[in-house]
């Protein structure tokens, strides 16, 4: 039995990260090569499906602008007092660290080893899928490590089910997730919302900025179930999410005026997040934009963000502006390509021990304690969050 992670050093857990990485290699190839350190950079990486992914490649850049303070000048201990536990919505988590929620995993890896025995592709689409498989490794390696997984919707086909399958596998862990519908048609939207509720998920999202994807973008309309994705304002989303009384999270803000607008729908939380660069180019990376929605929308609304973040350092600089909680996709999605629940428990232990010792480093002995004194913004970005 392997040993559990949240015991391991933090040496065993980088040697062991490595390892999930080598394995990972040939079943994420040729659309990304599992490097220790992800840039989200092209040429070299396909993962992002938008032609240039200049904005993909922004998020991890802009990030490397910021750096943490160094002040160990503090009564301390062995390290056992920093504490990184937090909230989501009555739920307890062992640190603000999520997965982002990905679906059609064959899509994204067309090698990967979650595939339906027997299965076939049938008009070049991976209809071979086994999105139980992953999203089961997904959400039971979260709870593992005291984490909220997160699942996300997809395009249907008669023989793949992304969304049903992430449910089933979020009731099996007794709700212990986050369903993610997209913009679908309010009818459609309704009924994935109900699914979810019945399903005892802890909260429900729906990725707004999905209208800009490839193919449900402007022109991308589909050519099968379940049909189209539209943008929404306010008023339709509060009207949507009437259907349930669980908390719900607006995910693909990226304006100050949008996160009012979200509070204005209900929402009990945001998801700051460009979709990893893939439904708009040319967009701000969202560490620049996380500092003026919180200025503009304060305590009311639960912020989150994606985009570029590999390591507890970078969780800390998004809490030291503002941010509740850090979700974490392609490198938990690799992580489950090489060792399934396993490696993404360590992926996600790794993070959260780096988060400690960021915040021993800074003198934090609380999530409370990481304010904006506790960060360097240089030159090169100072400018744009400033």
């Amino acid at each position: 039995m392997a040993k559990d992670v949240t015991e391991m050093m933090y040496m065993e857990l980088r040697q062991e990260w490595r390892r999930i990485l080598d394995e990972a290699r040939p079943r994420v190839a040729p659309r990304c090569r599992a490097c220790y350190e992800c840039d989200s950079a092209r040429p070299k990486c396909g993962f992002v499906s938008s032609e240039r992914g200049k904005s993909g490649e922004r998020n991890y850049r802009q990030l490397q602008h910021i750096r943490l303070a160094c002040d160990t000048m503090y009564e301390g201990a062995n390290g056992d007092e920093v504490d990184t536990s937090c909230e989501f919505f009555g739920q307890t988590m062992s640190a603000p660290v999520f997965n982002a929620p990905i679906a059609w995993v064959k899509n994204a890896f067309p090698d990967s080893h979650f595939k339906r025995p027997g299965a076939e592709r049938v008009d070049n689409r991976a209809t071979d899928s086994d999105d139980y498989g992953y999203t089961k490794a997904v959400i039971d390696g979260c709870a593992r490590v005291g984490a909220i997984g997160w699942i996300a919707d997809s395009r249907h086909h008669p023989l793949v089910h992304f969304y049903e399958d992430g449910l089933r596998a979020i009731k099996e862990r007794g709700g212990r997730g986050v369903a993610t519908v997209k913009s679908w048609e309010a009818p459609l939207m309704k009924e994935k919302i109900r699914m979810a509720h019945e399903a005892g998920v802890a909260a429900i999202a729906t990725d707004i900025d999905c209208v800009g994807l490839g193919d449900m973008s402007i022109n991308g309309k589909y050519d099968s179930l379940p049909g189209i994705v539209t943008p929404k304002s306010a008023r339709q989303l509060r009207e949507i999410f009437s259907v349930t009384d669980k908390p719900y999270i607006l995910k693909g803000i990226m304006t100050p005026r949008g996160a009012v607008k979200a509070c204005e729908s209900g929402a009990s939380g945001i998801v700051i997040s460009n979709h990893a660069g893939n439904s708009l180019d040319q967009s701000l990376a969202t560490i620049e934009v996380l500092a003026d929605i919180k200025r503009a929308v304060g305590n009311h609304i639960k912020i989150y963000i994606d985009g570029g973040f590999r390591h507890g350092e970078d969780v800390f600089k998004a809490l030291a502006l503002g941010a509740d909680g850090v979700l974490i996709g392609r490198p938990v999605m690799v992580a489950a390509e090489g060792a399934e629940s396993y490696g993404v428990s360590v992926c996600l232990q790794k993070i959260i021990w780096e988060l400690k010792n960021a915040m021993r480093m800074t003198g934090c002995l609380s999530l409370e304690d990481i304010t904006r004194d506790k960060v360097f913004i240089t030159k090169e970005m100072g400018a744009v969050i400033c």
